[in-house]
Formats: C-alpha cells, structure tokens, sequence
C-alpha cells in the first residue's frame, strides 16, 4: 500500500515521527525529505505521488490553517482526487496537531489526533484502509467491529457505529465525556440520541428506497455523522455535527448541526433563548453574517441570497447552528442556506466584543464570570 505524508515545514519533525511509525509497519511512504533526490521537478514529482497513492496522510496544524501557499494546494489537489475514489472507501486521513479545529470540508474525511496513543488510532484508521488493498498485509492492524467505544482521551471516549453493505455505507462516530457527574451525564444523552436519531432517520429512508444493484444508475449510498467537541471550558460545552449523504444524485451533500450547553444552572440552550427571541436582534445578527460572507466571496452578488430576509422565521432557522468559544459566536451555514452548493459553506464568527450587544443578560453574565475564575 502506497502512503503518501503532507506536511507544512513547521511540521517536519512531527511527520518524521509519523513516517518512522509507517515504514516499521512496513508500509511503501511517499516523503520528500526521503523520496526526492537533487534536480526532481518537486511538483510534478508530488502531483504524482498524490495520484498513485492508496491513502493520504496531511498533518494540519494552526500555522498552516492560518496561511497560504504550497501545503494548502497540496490538500486541495487531495480533496479533488478524493472526489473520484470509491463511495466508503477510507483515501485521505488528516492528522491534527495541537487540536487545531478542523475546516468543516475536511471533517467528512478520518482524523486522528497526534496525542496520546496517536499510533493506534493511526494504525486503526490504516487497517481499516489495507483490508480494500490485497497486496498489503498488515498482521498487527485492528479488526472492527459494527459497534465500539475507544477510548481516545483523559475527557472522553470516542465511539462509533460502522456499517459496510453492498448498497450502502454508514459510519458515524461521536463523543461521550468521562465526567459522571449529572450534568455532564445529561450532555452525553443528548448528543447520543441526536447521533442515533440521524443514524435511524437514514436506515429508514434506506429501506423506503428499496435500493437495486441491478439499477443502471445505481450507486451505493453514503452515510457520515461526526460529533465533535468545538469548544469546551470548565461547564460551558459547545459540541457540532458533520452531517456528510450522497444518496446517488449528481452530487453528495452535507450539513452542519451544533448543540450549546451553558453550564448546570441553564443547560442546554439554543439561538432564540440566547437573544431573548427578540425578532429584530435575528434579523440583525443574520445582516452581520451576510456581509461578512459577502466580503469573502469571489464573485459577491447580494441577489443571489437563497434566503428571503424578511421572512422572519427562515431567518430564525438558517442561525440556529452556532458554536461558541472564547473568541465568540460562530454561525454554520451549510450548503443552500443562504447560498448555491457550488459556494460551499460559510463559518462567520462574530467576536464578543459585538455578540454582547445582542445576548440577553442572563446569558451574558454566567460565560464573563467563568472566564474570571
């Protein structure tokens, strides 16, 4: 099986750990500090290597997160060759450094996290891709079952559900924090039944659609769910879901889903609570979103809004996905909220700073006095 690592410079002794644990597994590794000699063409020689692979493997980090330039395109070529790979396949693995958050077109694809037992959530990931690729023989790589719980971290488990059939496929993986105490009992149940009403919702539109291998246009179906921790902070809790179906039309599609936990005296909140289901405050935080939106498009044309602003309660809908962290609230726009799928989606943060104008009082003051303690 042909690996190939991408990595930005900052990087290079954490991908040298990574390659190392690659090559005692006997694994054949594409990395430019080994694989190109004195006068090679290095993009073309990469571009190839990218094609010829079997799995890819980025480290991604907040520095080149937070940049431009060579390692960017690299993924970018990635996600493209991605795109023509088998429905269910495991192609492209991005290894997170210092819990960097991941964009959102990234979290449809594995990652594991280099902390910890890093090299046997690698392993893991690696083994599930070798058992579609008869020539490699991996001895000590884990089999998997339909149902597991792993244990990832000192805050919380990870556990999945994975299901691989001849006209669909489903995997889905969330968290479940370690704390037993009855709150965060409470958030555990919450994002547990969230994930498995998406898992059962799906199995029930499969068997509605009475799927025919047999059918010219056929194609396996595809199911994702991730639930992640976007933000954490002593009882404030912020946690989304990565929502990935391709249910064999002209393309996949996805959504972003979030749930916000406020400590034990408020629990779990969502957007009309926090703005004191003030219609006008909605209104406002929704015109901030769009011109940041905007700002960053190509090609900004307002009329092209696939949401109508003065109706009051789609505008309610399109915000009701925000995380939040110490920077601020974060609005998820998924593809055709407010924009064509060809657009993507949209994260726009909005800082503190201006979010305090909008929150009611009884939000406000609980999150400013835990960030005194």
């Amino acid at each position: 099986m042909k690996i190939f690592v991408g990595y930005a410079n900052e990087d290079k002794e954490v991908a040298r750990d990574i390659v190392a644990f690659l090559e005692a597994l006997g694994l054949d590794v594409w990395f430019d500090k080994k694989s190109l000699i004195a006068g090679d063409d290095w993009d073309a020689e990469r571009l190839a290597a990218q094609q010829a692979a079997d799995l890819i493997i980025h480290i991604c980090s907040e520095q080149i997160m937070a940049r431009s330039g060579v390692v960017n395109r690299e993924i970018r070529e990635t996600l493209r060759i991605a795109e023509d790979k088998p429905f269910g396949g495991t192609f492209v693995i991005f290894v997170r450094v210092g819990g960097v958050r991941l964009p959102v077109s990234f979290l449809r694809y594995h990652y594991v996290d280099y902390e910890g037992d890093w090299q046997q959530s690698l392993m893991a990931a690696i083994g599930k891709k070798a058992e579609s690729v008869k020539s490699t023989s991996l001895s000590s790589a884990p089999s998997f079952k339909r149902d597991s719980s792993v244990s990832l971290s000192e805050k919380f488990t990870t556990k999945t559900i994975e299901e691989q059939e001849k006209t669909y496929s489903i995997s889905v993986e969330y968290i479940s924090y370690k704390n037993s105490d009855i709150y965060f009992r409470m958030v555990n149940s919450h994002i547990e039944a969230k994930v498995l009403e998406l898992y059962h919702e799906f199995k029930a539109d499969i068997e509605q659609a009475d799927l025919k291998e047999d059918s010219e246009w056929f194609r396996p179906w595809e199911y994702q769910v991730r639930a992640e921790e976007f933000y954490q902070f002593k009882d404030f809790i912020s946690i989304r879901y990565f929502v990935y179906m391709d249910t064999g039309g002209a393309h996949g599609n996805h959504h972003m889903r979030t749930s916000n936990f406020f400590g034990s005296r408020l629990g779990k909140v969502d957007v009309k609570e926090i703005l004191g289901y003030d219609d006008g405050k909605a209104h406002k935080l929704l015109t901030y979103c769009l011109r940041v939106v905007e700002a960053g498009l190509d090609e900004p044309d307002p009329a092209t809004w696939l949401i109508d602003q003065n109706d009051t309660e789609a505008v309610w809908r399109v915000l009701e996905n925000f995380n939040f962290d110490n920077k601020g609230l974060t609005f998820n726009f998924s593809p055709y909220d407010i924009t064509a799928y060809v657009m993507g989606d949209h994260e726009v943060t909005m800082p503190w700073q201006v979010a305090s104008g909008h929150l009611i009082e009884k939000f406000l003051e609980p999150w400013y006095q835990s960030q005194l303690k």
